[in-house]
């Protein structure tokens, strides 16, 4: 510790307040209040219409939907369960227009096995259809040949 960190601090610890100075300022602390304001009723309206939409969202018939919609009885008679078949299987036109989707989609998920070896077949002549310009580049980006 330094000189000055020492003498700065005997120097506060020698300040002392009078406990009648104590006194003043603790009854000035008293008398402080908070500023009213007149806004009672724009508080009330508030609070009212949080706990109507509250109510609203929670009576509102759509939640509700899904357990009183008709066409949901199979034939045994017994109800299907709404959400079982919610995913949705990719659509066949993508795929018919497009002959690399498949591979295409492999690469955007970050899958190059596929990619890589219909690179290598292409290189070394034994497939006659050849990588589209940016499967190619993705290629050269991440395979190698192998001997």
């Amino acid at each position: 510790m330094s000189v000055w960190e020492r003498q700065y601090r005997d120097a506060v610890a020698s300040i002392t307040s009078p406990v009648t100075l104590d006194d003043k300022i603790l009854l000035q602390a008293r008398q402080f209040k908070p500023v009213r304001s007149d806004n009672r009723w724009l508080s009330k309206a508030a609070s009212s219409c949080a706990a109507i939409a509250v109510l609203v969202l929670l009576m509102h018939p759509a939640q509700y939907l899904g357990a009183l919609t008709p066409g949901l009885q199979s034939t045994n008679g017994a109800q299907q369960h709404p959400l079982r078949n919610w995913q949705h299987k990719p659509s066949q036109p993508a795929q018919g227009i497009d002959p690399w989707f498949e591979l295409r989609s492999q690469v955007n998920a970050g899958s190059y096995i596929e990619l890589c070896n219909q690179w290598r077949q292409q290189q070394r002549g034994s497939i006659r259809e050849k990588l589209p310009r940016d499967l190619e580049s993705k290629a050269r980006a991440h395979c190698r040949l192998l001997p």
